[in-house]
């Protein structure tokens, strides 16, 4: 399956599909706020979100400070985003 697919492509295509994924969740989630207002069922479902994140880290340089962080947020519809990336991956590619 994986002779002439590099990983690389894979990381990429993944990426790829979460990302527009979590686009299309947060478009539903302010669609559904608009139409069904904070706090409904179908929002509660699918569209709460797993949170995790790193840091904050700063750097200071006393001139200017820097703060990075890394933050993941995974819901229902950004799972939904992987598996058609993984598809895309495996048989139309």
């Amino acid at each position: 399956m994986f002779r002439d697919k590099p990983v690389s492509h894979l990381i990429v295509i993944l990426f790829i599909g979460v990302l527009c994924a979590n686009v299309i969740g947060e478009a539903l989630r302010i669609l559904l706020h608009s139409l069904a207002g904070q706090g409904s069922i179908v929002e509660l479902a699918l569209l709460n979100y797993l949170s995790w994140s790193v840091g904050p880290i700063g750097l200071n340089l006393f001139i200017l400070t820097f703060d990075f962080e890394l933050a993941l947020r995974f819901n229902v519809i950004s799972i939904l985003g992987l598996f058609v990336g993984w598809y895309y991956f495996k048989y139309s590619y």
